[in-house]
């Protein structure tokens, strides 16, 4: 998993336009992680394989932080340019995060209409935001809610309520369909 990081991060850093990656690298790497601590529990922590390890854990900690910032840099750079974001190139971690950009990035251009149309501003603050009560078409893992919730993971056929912005985005991506009933 080494190995993989570190390429990775060097295709990122050469390459001018966001790279594939694997739909589920962050659970592997995350894997990896939690490998190394075990691993590191189970030596004598002054022995060489214990540096060893520790040392491997920090460079990989550094590359995955370098490679993430990279990666949300080219991505939020190319959602707020109205610039198409190769889904295909995302994790599915990377993917849902594209989700809270685009709504915010819809909520920053609804905000600048309505003062370029000489109407009064008005932000609803998070806390009496509305719920919509959706059904879901597809797997979905868990998402953070605009009101910075944790909802999910969810299943087919599946109905929630969740918030009416994150609702609009996933509808507009195929992966809900909204029900008439809000909250």
């Amino acid at each position: 998993m080494y190995k993989e990081l570190l390429e990775a991060w060097i295709r990122e850093r050469d390459g001018e336009e966001l790279q594939p990656l694997p739909k589920d690298f962050y659970k592997r790497l995350s894997s990896y992680f939690r490998r190394r601590v075990e691993s590191s529990r189970i030596v004598d922590p002054r022995s060489i394989s214990a540096r060893l390890i520790r040392t491997e854990t920090a460079n990989a900690l550094r590359l995955f932080t370098k490679l993430y910032e990279l990666r949300l840099r080219k991505i939020m750079s190319m959602a707020l340019e109205a610039m198409d974001v190769p889904r295909s190139n995302l994790t599915e971690e990377e993917a849902e995060l594209l989700n809270y950009i685009e709504a915010f990035k819809e909520a920053r251009d609804k905000l600048a209409e309505t003062i370029a149309d000489g109407r009064e501003p008005k932000v609803t603050p998070l806390k009496s935001r509305k719920m919509a009560l959706v059904r879901f078409l597809k797997e979905s893992p868990a998402i953070v809610g605009v009101d910075l919730k944790s909802y999910g993971p969810f299943k087919p056929e599946d109905v929630a309520y969740i918030p009416k912005e994150n609702a609009e985005v996933l509808e507009k991506r195929g992966v809900v369909v909204k029900l008439d009933v809000e909250s």
